[in-house]
């Protein structure tokens, strides 16, 4: 693998933002997760592994650009994200208490941790402006997936599905 140029030299040579980035981001995700599989998977690794869905969605949109963040990398953009992360987590435990009782509630809260994610998202790729990142050899997600669920520390199986999840994503991608 060689190394590629500083993110912010790329957005500069393409004339494209990080916040230009961020949308396409966030475009990309949105079709990704509406894919009922995906969501699934994505919640349960989530829940099971303490993944975050966001971070899993981009080690493999990164991987598709053939970006490659290694497992500090990935401790970096989690640590500068903590605080948004952790709000949107209250707000989705609020959400989650009210499902039932109160709608209109609900759907405020749901909007309001939507914007939580995008916001967490904007973090992320602002925070990967100032990496070095090497350029994968090939378009793949697994290089990712994997220091990314190393970062977090999920183990074997925690792998094993994000796998999975790259590979279902590649399938749609297809």
């Amino acid at each position: 693998m060689s190394n590629a140029p500083n993110l912010d030299l790329v957005f500069e040579k393409k004339d494209i933002s990080a916040a230009d980035w961020a949308d396409e981001f966030w475009d990309w995700t949105c079709a990704v997760y509406a894919d009922g599989e995906v969501q699934t998977l994505c919640l349960a690794m989530q829940n099971r592994f303490n993944c975050n869905v966001n971070f899993l969605l981009l080690a493999i949109w990164l991987g598709e650009r053939r970006y490659l963040i290694s497992k500090t990398g990935w401790g970096m953009l989690m640590k500068r994200t903590e605080r948004l992360r952790h709000g949107v987590r209250k707000i989705r435990q609020s959400r989650r208490k009210i499902k039932l009782s109160d709608r209109v509630k609900y759907q405020e809260l749901l909007d309001l941790e939507l914007k939580g994610e995008n916001l967490v998202q904007a973090k992320a790729l602002e925070t990967l402006l100032g990496f070095n990142n090497s350029v994968l050899e090939e378009t793949t997600a697994e290089p990712n997936l994997i220091a990314y669920v190393r970062a977090t520390n999920g183990g074997e199986e925690a792998e094993a599905e994000a796998k999975r999840l790259g590979a279902l994503v590649q399938k749609l991608s297809d």
